[in-house]
């Protein structure tokens, strides 16, 4: 584990791990997206705008959301600094889905398309994504666990966040300068949250009864898992909300509850989910749309209807 994947040859610039997976994530989840939506019958390009904001503001209310858990973040490094950091640190993934799922929503109501089914089409790829990112996070040394003598408990080198924490070195050694103590890989247990979701979460978008189901529940999941993880963790950037629960717990308190009363609800309003595409019918569409090229009998039907 390193938080350096590797430097580019001759110039140098080192290449983190952490954004590497991210980017991974990224890739991965805007496949599986761009896939679902289609058969949802959502245009090709309504999808990438959506998407492509998602990106950004997903990026952008991670790292707000950092500064907010760690002002002191803004205050030694400057707030330019602190949500742009190259090395993709201090990324809080709670603020990540806030701000992708808002910005989906306002776009949503700008182009006048349904936010539900473009959220449960969007649902595979947020805990994919998860399961990618915290293996980022494992390989940077962020978003450690507390010690353990579990067989599996791993140690942090010196210079990781686990060996500059006082709970997980030995007792008077200096921090930063040794290795950890034994500590719970928690980025792998919610790596292995997200990916353990992902066949879930495409299950229901498959059989949901009304639009918005897949989106809640695992909003609903993801909230539990995460609040439960929580416990065992033991980095310092989780922050606190009334010195009781951690910041992320906290937001799941919040989240768990309102996703519940909203699954109640759309249950008995919300419509049932459209008749998903067959691939013959995505594909004419994407043709439609000048995404793909057609065959020539695609393109003389074309021309006949336009006559």
């Amino acid at each position: 584990m390193h938080p350096i994947l590797f430097k580019i040859p001759f110039i140098h610039i080192p290449i983190y791990s952490y954004g590497v997976m991210l980017g991974f994530a990224f890739i991965a989840g805007w496949y599986v997206g761009m896939h679902l939506t289609a058969r949802e019958g959502i245009a090709y390009r309504t999808t990438v705008w959506a998407y492509g904001m998602v990106v950004v503001f997903a990026l952008i209310g991670a790292r707000i959301a950092h500064i907010i858990s760690n002002p002191q973040t803004a205050q030694v490094y400057g707030l330019f600094h602190a949500l742009f950091a190259s090395k993709c640190e201090g990324l809080v993934a709670y603020g990540g889905y806030i701000g992708g799922v808002l910005a989906a929503w306002v776009y949503s109501r700008i182009r006048g398309i349904d936010f539900w089914s473009l959220a449960d089409c969007s649902t595979p790829s947020m805990v994919l994504g998860l399961g990618f990112t915290r293996i980022g996070c494992f390989l940077a040394g962020c978003c450690h666990g507390k010690v353990t003598d579990l067989p599996w408990g791993m140690v942090f080198p010196a210079g990781a966040q686990a060996s500059r924490n006082p709970e997980c070195i030995p007792a008077g050694a200096i921090p930063g300068t040794v290795p950890s103590l034994p500590v719970h890989p928690t980025q792998l247990y919610e790596s292995a949250v997200g990916f353990l979701l992902f066949p879930i979460a495409w299950y229901l978008v498959k059989r949901r009864k009304f639009t918005g189901q897949a989106f809640l529940v695992m909003v609903v999941s993801y909230g539990i898992a995460r609040f439960l993880l929580e416990f065992i963790r033991a980095d310092s950037d989780r922050g606190t909300v009334f010195r009781i629960f951690s910041t992320s717990q906290f937001i799941g308190l919040v989240l768990v509850p309102l996703a519940i009363g909203l699954y109640w609800w759309r249950a008995k309003h919300a419509p049932a989910p459209p008749v998903p595409l067959t691939k013959e019918q995505v594909h004419q569409s994407l043709v439609e749309q000048g995404v793909l090229v057609g065959s020539d009998n695609t393109r003389q039907g074309k021309k006949k209807r336009k006559r």
